[in-house]
């Protein structure tokens, strides 16, 4: 099962007056590289979780329409990202964190086993990221590139927040 959040991180303070800094441009760049589907992307979340507060933490909760028990669980984030949470029934007596990667590591990521954790029709789950746009002063791959207003993106300098459940269905 995939969680997708939206991504919607915001040019830094003193780095904003790039021309990728507004995110309709952002957005037109990242249709110029991958397409139309490109720029649908962000827009399809925003359906699906709603529109989100631009910052450097974004999350999504779906309603489950169907039983299913939890058997594993991963994420995938690109460069940016800094941690990763995919908790069951969050803010409820019956919460349960099934992933917890408080540091992420592009280079790590695998699925990891959870003890079973079965949920029926009408519970949540939510999925929790948080980017960091001062890894761009860091990180090799970035070198040379402008600063950007940066949503959901297929290239490893754009960024996804994406959880992701093993599970069976009854």
């Amino acid at each position: 099962m995939l969680l997708p959040a939206p991504v919607e991180l915001p040019c830094r303070p003193d780095h904003a007056g790039g021309p990728l800094c507004d995110r309709t441009a952002a957005t037109l760049d990242l249709m110029s590289r991958f397409g139309d589907e490109g720029g649908r992307t962000a827009g399809a979340l925003h359906l699906l979780c709603g529109v989100p507060e631009p910052g450097p933490v974004q999350s999504c909760t779906r309603t489950l329409n169907r039983p299913m028990t939890i058997h594993g669980s991963g994420g995938h984030l690109h460069l940016l990202g800094r941690e990763i949470t995919i908790e069951t029934n969050p803010g409820t007596p019956r919460a349960r964190t099934v992933l917890d990667i408080p540091v992420w590591d592009f280079d790590d990521q695998g699925a990891r086993p959870v003890r079973p954790v079965s949920l029926q029709a009408g519970e949540t789950v939510k999925v929790t990221c948080r980017h960091d746009q001062a890894l761009r002063d860091v990180l090799p791959a970035f070198e040379g590139q402008p600063d950007r207003y940066v949503l959901w993106g297929e290239g490893t300098t754009d960024e996804m927040c994406l959880g992701m459940l093993q599970v069976t269905f009854p």
